[in-house]
């Protein structure tokens, strides 16, 4: 085994790239011994948790942490950068991401925005090196409402081989079966992701990855099918009018005083 890591990705160019690495003498190459794509897709919504709607007596908007991967722009290393949801007063992490892995940013280095506090501004240290840097991840802490989903994907991934090389993919089949299985953790971990827009956002975590079996649709292709059950978490930041506190309780009619709390006592009858 090449102990290639698994880098943050959708679960199917984790494993692909993965493969590549590993096994690159059957999978890598421009023009690889055996070609991998994604011949079937299917994902079935198991279960739902209700909504933590605001008001409601099920549940309140509450804190939750937020990733967001920003591209990292060459033509201005410095930005701005845009976060997908507007920051919970809190510390927040700012990693510069290459293959290699993350590396952390001091406070020094990040310039937050005064009037729209998603915008962020960098100033790399002059020791930095940012010739291999592809993005910037910023953790962060937000108030939302959320919906949990519980999936099932099942998908098929097809190896297929030239004529001439059909007698490979018993051998690519076991040995994909093989780095599979020895480097499920980091392929589940790796699978995570958290995708954003406006005010909404979803995270993906893998719960559980399995091969399912293993057909030969036709003499030069073998379908490896795999199923990852995941917990979809949906979230929707607050609005300006939700979450506000009660600042009156007060008697209908009568204006209010200098009491957080006015109830005329005669209103029990």
């Amino acid at each position: 085994m090449s102990g290639a890591p698994v880098l943050p990705a959708e679960l199917e160019v984790a494993l692909a790239s993965l493969l590549q690495a590993s096994l690159p003498g059957l999978f890598g190459g421009a023009t690889p011994v055996v070609r991998l794509t994604v011949a079937t897709d299917a994902t079935e919504i198991l279960a739902r948790e209700a909504e933590a709607v605001v008001g409601d007596p099920r549940g309140d908007p509450r804190p939750a942490d937020q990733v967001d991967e920003l591209p990292f722009d060459r033509t201005k290393p410095a930005g701005p950068y845009t976060l997908s949801l507007a920051p919970y007063p809190g510390p927040r992490r700012v990693r510069l991401v290459s293959p290699g892995g993350v590396t952390p940013l001091g406070d020094a280095e990040v310039e937050w925005g005064q009037v729209d506090p998603r915008k962020l501004i960098l100033h790399p240290s002059a020791g930095r090196d940012l010739s291999t840097v592809t993005g910037v991840e910023v953790l962060y802490g937000v108030t939302a409402v959320f919906a949990t989903v519980a999936t099932r994907r099942t998908f098929g991934l097809s190896l297929d081989a030239q004529p001439a090389d059909t007698s490979r993919l018993a051998g690519a089949v076991a040995l994909a079966l093989s780095v599979i299985e020895l480097n499920r953790e980091a392929l589940t971990a790796a699978a995570s992701v958290t995708y954003g827009g406006g005010d909404y956002g979803a995270s993906s975590t893998i719960k559980r990855l399995r091969m399912v079996g293993v057909t030969a649709p036709k003499s030069t292709t073998r379908l490896l099918t795999l199923q990852a059950d995941a917990t979809l978490t949906l979230k929707r930041a607050l609005r300006e009018f939700e979450g506000a506190p009660i600042e009156h309780i007060r008697t209908p009619g009568r204006a209010p005083g200098g009491r957080p709390v006015e109830i005329d006592i005669g209103l029990g009858g």
